[in-house]
């Protein structure tokens, strides 16, 4: 497990390759290249602020460069100061990269799961994703999941977490009807998933804590277990409605002299 992610760590560093690349290019080559990572990154995980920040950083560099040429070979106080200002913009900007790279990295997991969706921040995007009372969307609903997959412990829980995701994006895939109502129906396993991650940290070693998780751990399996009916449940309805209109296509083509008996 990586240190942002489920996934490995040689992925994660594979992703901000480019983020790494920003900070080995102290000198500008004619300007530093963060702002143009920034936007790259903030293409992928769909996030406005990050975008906004990224064109006011390419201003800047556009700026000291236009500066930098203006006054070149001369080595007065505006040249100094346009010096200065290319060591701060390359701290401030490749500070900005390394901040984000954790809410970058969970943008980008979470995308393997479902489309992403712009958001004005990742941390808005945490805090409705954490306080928010009830599940609106399929994305919310998959967004928790990661989250607290992410800060349990627990490797059993993870396979279920896993398999609900799995499942869920099959049931999302087929039916987006079916989808929203499986939110209301299984919402509770957000709650069910928050409660054993605060019985984790608490650390109470004790026999009411340990029938509690393993009560909790109880009810997520069998909320797993009933995810995988559900899901098999419909498409076998699916196969039943092709199954008929397979046999009234025959009928139709045998009643038209078209294939034999």
């Amino acid at each position: 497990m990586g240190w942002a992610t489920k996934k490995s760590r040689p992925w994660e560093i594979r992703q901000l390759m480019w983020t790494f690349f920003s900070i080995l290019l102290f000198l500008p080559l004619p300007i530093h290249v963060h702002p143009l990572v920034m936007m790259s990154q903030a293409k992928k995980a769909k996030v406005r602020i990050w975008m906004i920040t990224a064109w006011l950083l390419l201003a800047v560099e556009l700026g000291l460069l236009f500066s930098f040429v203006m006054f070149f070979g001369a080595l007065s106080q505006a040249m100094l100061l346009t010096l200065g200002g290319s060591v701060l913009s390359y701290i401030v900007g490749n500070a900005l990269l390394l901040n984000q790279a954790k809410p970058y990295l969970k943008r980008l997991e979470l995308a393997e799961v479902r489309d992403l969706h712009w958001i004005a921040s990742a941390d808005s995007m945490k805090r409705i994703e954490l306080s928010a009372p009830t599940i609106d969307t399929p994305q919310f609903f998959v967004e928790r999941l990661l989250h607290w997959r992410k800060e349990i412990d627990n490797t059993k829980i993870h396979k279920d977490i896993d398999n609900i995701l799995r499942l869920f994006q099959l049931l999302e895939k087929k039916d987006k009807r079916e989808a929203e109502k499986f939110l209301v129906r299984h919402s509770t396993i957000v709650n069910v998933l928050m409660q054993y991650d605060e019985l984790e940290n608490a650390k109470l070693n004790n026999t009411v804590t340990f029938e509690s998780k393993r009560k909790l751990e109880e009810v997520i399996r069998q909320a797993a277990v009933a995810v995988e009916q559900e899901v098999t449940n419909q498409f076998k309805m699916g196969m039943l409605d092709v199954s008929a209109e397979t046999d009234v296509y025959i009928q139709t083509l045998k009643s038209r002299n078209l294939l034999k008996e």
